[in-house]
């Protein structure tokens, strides 16, 4: 005959978290969280002092997106910017490629922003870099100390410069070719008119 012993107890287990390391991770991120809204209203007021500057409404530093697109205003960067940047985590369903492209999207326009903001202030590039990457700290800098709005000076902008230089030259050229052909366009919708027409068969408009 053998006897068999049977032991019985509680299973422990190391996932258990000690209620001190609890109590730190929660005042950590109550920390983060408060260092958060600190930073957020920093640069609501730095940005709506930066708009008054500039003559628009600083109300709209309040206003996700809309904020964004006054900073466009003054700085003279294409908004269609915003439009791009919003929809470009889209791409994500493109394997790793689509990711690639929408970071590099949203980092190539925080730095048009930034250049562009500084530049129409009178700010340095240098300065640009902490708009880009303190905004909070610089923003509020930019709009109380005695700088003032110079008009827009974007930077160089590598998509939408380089489309308005090839619009341009297709305008021009198709200009030259109207007028060395002779032909007449309506100016209202662009319908090609016969020589002695007095008005556009398309629109109405009266040719001049």
């Amino acid at each position: 005959m053998y006897n068999y012993g049977y032991r019985y107890g509680y299973r422990t287990t190391t996932n258990d978290i000690p209620d001190e390391v609890a109590v730190v991770l929660l005042i950590i991120l109550g920390i983060c969280i408060l260092i958060g809204i600190v930073a957020c209203i920093l640069q609501i007021i730095g940005q709506w002092k930066v708009l008054s500057k500039a003559n628009k409404p600083g109300w709209g530093a309040i206003i996700p997106i809309y904020n964004t697109y006054l900073l466009c205003q003054i700085a003279g960067i294409n908004p269609w910017w915003i439009l791009i940047t919003v929809l470009s985590p889209f791409l994500g369903f493109i394997p790793i490629l689509g990711a690639l492209a929408s970071f590099a999207i949203s980092i190539y326009f925080s730095i048009l922003l930034g250049v562009s903001v500084a530049r129409s202030f009178g700010k340095s590039d240098g300065f640009a870099v902490g708009l880009i990457l303190l905004p909070p700290v610089f923003y509020m800098i930019l709009g109380l100390d005695n700088s003032k709005y110079e008009g827009a000076k974007p930077m160089n902008d590598l998509l939408f410069d380089n489309l308005n230089k090839t619009t341009s030259t297709t305008n021009t050229a198709n200009t030259a070719n109207t007028k060395s052909s002779g032909s007449k366009f309506c100016s209202e919708c662009g319908n090609k008119i016969e020589s002695g027409t007095k008005f556009c068969p398309n629109c109405g408009k009266k040719i001049k």
